[in-house]
C-alpha cells in the first residue's frame, strides 16, 4: 500500500499576457484585470455589508472557499484596522487545495503596494504545505486566520465553526465544478448562523440553484469592471436564542497546562482565576519542541503537525511582543538506533512526502555537519525544532494575560461542587477557592481524583534531567534527540533527558540516573562525556502525566461546564499552545483550530465509550 502524502503539491505562479496572476491547471485568473483589491473589495466586502456587519460584535467570521493569493483576507483586515467601531476578534477561514510556495505568494502580493505591510505579514507567517488545519494570528491576536489545506470537500465536514459571512471565490465553476457542487454549498449552510450573507462574482445558473436549494436567497447585483452582474444573498433561518456567556472561568492546576490555558481564555476577554497547590513551580531548565513522525501516520502524528507549527508561531510571538522568553528555533536532529530504524527513518520521510523545511532525512556526514561533532548516525532533522525554557515561558504567559489571570497559590483544591450553573473549588475545610461557570482542570494526573466520572486513564511518570557544566569539548548549536535527548542551555552548558519510571514518586535527584542520562547522551554523541562522572551533578526531577493512546486530554467533558487540559507526556511543549486555544474557542463558541475528529481524538470523552 502506497503511503499517503502529509503534504499538498504546491502550484506555480504563472501570469497571462496582461499580467495577472494565472493558474495553468484552472485556466483562469486569480483576480479581474480590472484591479484584484478593487474586485475584493467591491465583490466581497460591498456584497457582505462590511465593514458595518462586524460593528459593535465581540467576534465576526469570514469562510472563503478559494485562499488564492489571498486578496481578500488582506482586503478584510485593511477594512477590520481601518473601523473604529470594528469587532474585537475578526475570524477568517479559507480552504485551499492548490497553495502557492511562500515565494510564489509573496512575489504574487509584491505589485499590491497599499497593503505591503500586511501582505510581509501573511508571508512571514506561510506555513509549509501540509494538508489539514493551520491557524495564524496577527494584529495582536485579533485577527486569527485559519487554512484548511486540501480539498475543500474534505476539509468543511471536518470544520467546526459558526459563520457570519461567506466570501465565495473559487475558480470558474465550469473549470473547477467541485468547489461549487450542492455538496460543497449544503456544508455551508450547516455552518452558516441565521442570517449568514454570502457573496461570488459569478452568476452560474448553477450555483444559484445550489445555493437557493440550500436554503439561501439570492440576489443580482451590479459586478465588477466588465463583469456585469454578482451575487449575493443569505441564511434564512430562526434567529439563535444562545445567550452570551459569562466571561469568567477557574483553572485548576497552575504549571504548562494551566498557565497557557488561562493566558488563551484570558486572550478572550475573560476573567480567569488560575488556582495551584503549590507556591511557585519549579521547570526543568529546557525542553524540546519538535513534531511526532511515525510509520502509520497515526493519530498522534497527524495531530502534532499543526499542534507544532502552531507553537512555533505561539513562542515567536510572545518574543516578538516584548515578553522576553527564552528560547531558539535551533533545529531539533533526532538520530536512528540501529540500521533498522535508519532504514524506517529514510522510507517515513520520503513515503509520507515531508516538504524539507519540516523534516528531511540526513545521512551520518550530514547529520555530523549539524551538530558540529561525531554521531551514530544518521536520522531526522526538523529546521523548525527547538528548545524551550518552560519557566520563562509561565512568566511570559502570565504577562501577557495580565490582570485578567488572578493567581491563587497555595490553593489545594479538594473537590469540586456545583450550585445552579456555578462550579466552586473547595478546599479541605470547604472553603471556596474560586468559583465560575467553566472550570478547566489542569492539575496532571490529579484531574482523575476531581473527576472520576470521566474515567480518564492518567498516570504520574517520574523523570530526571541532568545538567552538565560548559566546556569547549560539549559545545552543541542544535538539540540531538533520539534515544533521551541533549540540549544546549543558554550560558550554562547542555541538559540531558530525560528518564523514564513508572510507580516512581521519589522527587529527589538520583546519582543512578543522572549515569543512565549520561550513558543516553554518549549513545548518540560519542565522546561527549568524556571525563564527566555522574557523582556530584546537578540536576531536575519532575512527573509526566501520560495516558495510553499517546494523546493529551483537551476539552470539554461530559460533565456540562467542566473542561480539562492534562495528559502532555512528555511533549508539553508540543501541545500545550495549541490545546490551550482549542479550550479558548470551546468556551467562547469561536472556530475551532483543529479538524472535528481531531479534536475528537483529544477529548476527554474518548474514554466514555
Amino acid at each position: 500500500m502506497t503511503a499517503r502524502s502529509v503534504s499538498l503539491p504546491t502550484t506555480r505562479l504563472s501570469r497571462n499576457a496582461d499580467g495577472v496572476p494565472y493558474s495553468e491547471q484552472f485556466a483562469d485568473v486569480y483576480h479581474s484585470s480590472q484591479g484584484g483589491l478593487a474586485q475584493a473589495r467591491h465583490v466581497f466586502l460591498g456584497g457582505s455589508g462590511l465593514p458595518q456587519a462586524w460593528e459593535g460584535r465581540e467576534a465576526f467570521t469570514i469562510l472563503e472557499t478559494g485562499f488564492g493569493l489571498g486578496l481578500n483576507f488582506l482586503v478584510a483586515w485593511d477594512a477590520w484596522r481601518a473601523g473604529a467601531a470594528r469587532c474585537s476578534r475578526l475570524h477568517f477561514i479559507s480552504v485551499e487545495a492548490h497553495p502557492l510556495s511562500r515565494q510564489d505568494l509573496s512575489d504574487a502580493l509584491a505589485p499590491f503596494d497599499e497593503l505591503r505591510a500586511f501582505s510581509r505579514a501573511l508571508v512571514s507567517a506561510w506555513p509549509p504545505p501540509l494538508a489539514g488545519f493551520h491557524r495564524l494570528h496577527f494584529d495582536a491576536g485579533n485577527v486569527i486566520l485559519t487554512l484548511l489545506l486540501g480539498d475543500v470537500r474534505e476539509m468543511l465536514p471536518q470544520l467546526v465553526a459558526r459563520v457570519d459571512a461567506f466570501f465565495l471565490d473559487g475558480f470558474s465553476p465550469a473549470r473547477n465544478p467541485g468547489m461549487w457542487s450542492p455538496e460543497v454549498v449544503r456544508e455551508l449552510a450547516r455552518l452558516a448562523r441565521p442570517g449568514a450573507t454570502y457573496a461570488t462574482w459569478t452568476v452560474a445558473g448553477g450555483v444559484r440553484a445550489a445555493l437557493s436549494d440550500a436554503g439561501f436567497t439570492t440576489e443580482k447585483r451590479e459586478g465588477f469592471a466588465t463583469k456585469r452582474e454578482m451575487l449575493v444573498g443569505r441564511r434564512e433561518a430562526p434567529p439563535e436564542t444562545a445567550q452570551r456567556p459569562v466571561r469568567n472561568a477557574v483553572v485548576v492546576g497552575g504549571g504548562l497546562a494551566g498557565t497557557l490555558a488561562a493566558e488563551r481564555i484570558a486572550a478572550r476577554g475573560w476573567t480567569v482565576d488560575l488556582v495551584e497547590a503549590r507556591g511557585e513551580r519549579s521547570a526543568a531548565a529546557v525542553g524540546l519542541l519538535r513534531p511526532v513522525v511515525n510509520l502509520r501516520d497515526a493519530v498522534n502524528a497527524q495531530a502534532s503537525r499543526g499542534a507544532f507549527l502552531y507553537a512555533l508561531q505561539h513562542y515567536r510571538g510572545l518574543d516578538r511582543d516584548g515578553y522576553h522568553l527564552e528560547w531558539r528555533a535551533s533545529g531539533v536532529l533526532q538520530l536512528a538506533e540501529e540500521e533498522d530504524e535508519a532504514a524506517r527513518f529514510e522510507a517515513i520521510a520520503r513515503s509520507q512526502g515531508y516538504p524539507p523545511e519540516f523534516l528531511d532525512f540526513v545521512q551520518a556526514p550530514r547529520a555530523r555537519e549539524i551538530a558540529g561533532r561525531e554521531v551514530r548516525g544518521p536520522g531526522w532533522w526538523f529546521p523548525g525544532g527547538a528548545w524551550v525554557a518552560p519557566a520563562s515561558l509561565a512568566v511570559a504567559s502570565l504577562a501577557r494575560a495580565g490582570e485578567r489571570v488572578r493567581r491563587r497559590m497555595r490553593r489545594a483544591v479538594a473537590r469540586l461542587e456545583r450550585e445552579g450553573s456555578t462550579w466552586r473549588a473547595l478546599d479541605a475545610e470547604d472553603r471556596v477557592i474560586a468559583e465560575a461557570p467553566c472550570l478547566v482542570l489542569a492539575n496532571a494526573a490529579d484531574a482523575k481524583r476531581l473527576l472520576p466520572e470521566a474515567r480518564l486513564p492518567l498516570s504520574a511518570v517520574r523523570g530526571q534531567v541532568t545538567y552538565l557544566p560548559r566546556a569547549s569539548s560539549r559545545h552543541l548549536d542544535v538539540i540531538v534527540s533520539g534515544t533521551g535527548y541533549v540540549a544546549p542551555v543558554p550560558g550554562q552548558g547542555v541538559c540531558i533527558g530525560a528518564s523514564y519510571h513508572h510507580d516512581d514518586d521519589d522527587p529527589g535527584v538520583r546519582e543512578s540516573d543522572h549515569r543512565d542520562n549520561l550513558a543516553r547522551a554518549e549513545s548518540m554523541l560519542p565522546g561527549f562525556t568524556a571525563g564527566v562522572t555522574a557523582d556530584g551533578l546537578d540536576g531536575w526531577t519532575g512527573f509526566r502525566t501520560t495516558v495510553p493512546d499517546r494523546l493529551p486530554i483537551y476539552g470539554a467533558s461530559a460533565v456540562e461546564g467542566l473542561y480539562t487540559a492534562t495528559g502532555l507526556g512528555s511533549r508539553g511543549l508540543l501541545w500545550a499552545p495549541l490545546g490551550a486555544e482549542l479550550l479558548a474557542c470551546e468556551l467562547e463558541g469561536e472556530p475551532s483550530p483543529l479538524p472535528r475528529d481531531l479534536a475528537g481524538a483529544i477529548s476527554p470523552r474518548r474514554f466514555l465509550s
